[in-house]
């Protein structure tokens, strides 16, 4: 009798001591993203002509990360309103940023239709994978890929503060023409960051990036099991450089722009 009493005590030891390991490498992470945009640039893709609705100064909306098993996918729930962008920021709101580095630091998905854009994430090698589908009957898809990239020469602080629940460290970034705040944890067995190139570390989980025309703030850290089987990238993708992908989306643009003239 004793020994079966040790022998659950043990098991149910080694479970709880197991159990938050094993749920670490599963689970999903809510970003709210506030961003300035370009009205100017974005009529440009509006239709209705004079009807349509106004174009916000500056949207909000969601980013999901989802990881497990080392890959992940960030998928960008579209704006609502306004033609295309979000809720209208409070006067005085100062959270936002730059049309310049995107998720992943190659683009988010450009809406549902054709042409999407999806950001899948090897975790296990750090780099980023931008897949993009084509428009029209004739559909392709494409994916390209970029490695993460390190931020060495930032200013680092003692500061920390709790995000989401985990104790995050501050770390001041330039990139390209912008200034990031950036806070981060080490409490994840893994490294990921929305934007490219605002990573401190090669163990940094970035919760919250804050520039001069773009935000990116971490509501909800969930570890848990992941049913979501679709997070590698699509059968039949096909890989481009860099070069290639951004000459396949300029057309995809173009093709767009006449169709919507029409």
């Amino acid at each position: 009798m004793h020994r079966t009493i040790r022998l659950f005590i043990a098991a149910a030891t080694l479970l709880s001591a197991t159990t938050p390991a094993f749920a670490q490498q599963s689970g999903v992470i809510e970003y709210e993203v506030t961003a300035k945009t370009d009205p100017e640039r974005m009529r440009g893709f509006q239709r209705g002509g004079d009807d349509a609705p106004e174009i916000p100064d500056v949207i909000t909306f969601k980013q999901v990360f989802t990881f497990n098993n080392n890959i992940g996918k960030l998928t960008t729930e579209r704006p609502e309103g306004a033609g295309f962008g979000g809720r209208r920021q409070r006067p005085g709101g100062d959270t936002s940023a730059p049309r310049g580095p995107r998720p992943g630091g190659m683009g988010m998905g450009m809406g549902r239709g054709g042409g999407f854009n999806a950001q899948y994430i090897d975790l296990a090698n750090k780099k980023y994978e931008q897949v993009f589908s084509t428009f029209g009957d004739d559909k392709k898809t494409y994916y390209t890929e970029e490695d993460y990239i390190f931020t060495a020469s930032n200013k680092s602080s003692d500061k920390t503060k709790k995000i989401a629940g985990y104790t995050c460290k501050k770390a001041t970034i330039q990139l390209k023409d912008d200034t990031y705040t950036v806070w981060y944890t080490t409490e994840l067995p893994f490294s990921f960051s929305p934007v490219n190139g605002l990573l401190p570390d090669s163990n940094a989980v970035v919760l919250s990036a804050e520039g001069s025309r773009r935000a990116f703030t971490a509501k909800s850290v969930s570890l848990k099991a992941i049913t979501d089987t679709d997070l590698a990238l699509p059968a039949g993708a096909e890989k481009v450089s860099q070069e290639q992908m951004r000459e396949i989306r300029r057309q995809e643009m173009e093709k767009l722009r006449k169709r919507q003239q029409q």
